[in-house]
């Protein structure tokens, strides 16, 4: 009998012991593999899997007709997290990272159609009030939406939700008042054609807003930007700017048709 309990013992711990190590090698396997993605991931910029508040502070000048143009656009991070702790829903996080895999470099704003899109604008909305909430400073009007410049563009390309004023917003309506506006770092050139695009779809998304309202009719999902009423500090140090080299963007230029 305790021949056959041993017998029985043995050949249990051993396929158990097997069956260990077995799954340790393919977890590392695994975790090795992992780590593979993500550095190629990383040296070719990709760094969706991370969601930054980018802050627009715009400088202006007076043009020959005494109108306010853009001369500087300085850009501040206001914070970051990955992507699951910003969206925890599952689904909509899948469905966020789809849409960023999915921009152009003359469609950089993340699509936020639809009934997910909605969800996916309020679960950003409270991510940024909880990280730029309850400041000190005066209060402004703001815009709010997500973009994901891709490698056409920019070598990182993390999914940005950008806030710029709209006042500041309505200086980037037309490519003649913005081309000469300069940068902190040259590589910033795409930001100023995604507010291009963005300051267009704006007025475009309002116009149809304000019909839609004054026809008594839903504006459900009509909404793919958000104005918050935010307290952002304006302040930034004179840190020297300089021309954006738009010959490296010229065949985006072409595509949107300022080349």
């Amino acid at each position: 009998m305790f021949a056959t309990i041993w017998e029985e013992f043995g050949f249990r711990g051993a396929s158990i012991l097997l069956g260990l190590v077995l799954g340790a090698i393919i977890a590392r396997l695994v975790a090795r593999w992992q780590r593979h993605c993500e550095r190629r991931r990383i040296l070719k910029g990709d760094a969706r899997d991370t969601v930054v508040i980018a802050h627009h502070i715009v400088e202006t000048e007076d043009d020959d007709t005494g109108r306010p143009r853009p001369h500087a656009l300085r850009i501040r991070s206001l914070g970051q997290d990955q992507l699951a702790r910003v969206i925890p829903n599952g689904h909509l996080a899948c469905v966020f990272a789809h849409r960023a895999a999915h921009v152009t470099p003359r469609h950089t704003l993340i699509s936020m159609d639809g009934a997910e899109g909605s969800y996916l604008l309020e679960t950003l909305t409270n991510f940024v009030c909880d990280r730029v909430g309850n400041h000190a400073f005066d209060h402004d009007l703001y815009v709010m939406a997500p973009c994901c410049e891709p490698s056409g563009l920019a070598h990182h390309q993390p999914i940005t939700v950008l806030l710029i004023s709209v006042a500041d917003l309505m200086l980037f309506e037309e490519w003649a008042t913005c081309r000469d506006v300069q940068t902190e770092h040259r590589s910033d050139g795409p930001r100023v054609l995604t507010l291009l695009e963005m300051a267009r779809r704006f007025k475009e998304e309002q116009a149809q807003l304000r019909e839609l309202r004054a026809k008594g009719e839903k504006t459900q999902y009509v909404e793919t930007m958000y104005l918050l009423d935010l307290a952002l500090d304006k302040r930034s140090t004179p840190v020297p700017t300089r021309p954006i080299p738009w010959l490296r963007y010229e065949t985006v230029l072409k595509e949107m048709g300022f080349a």
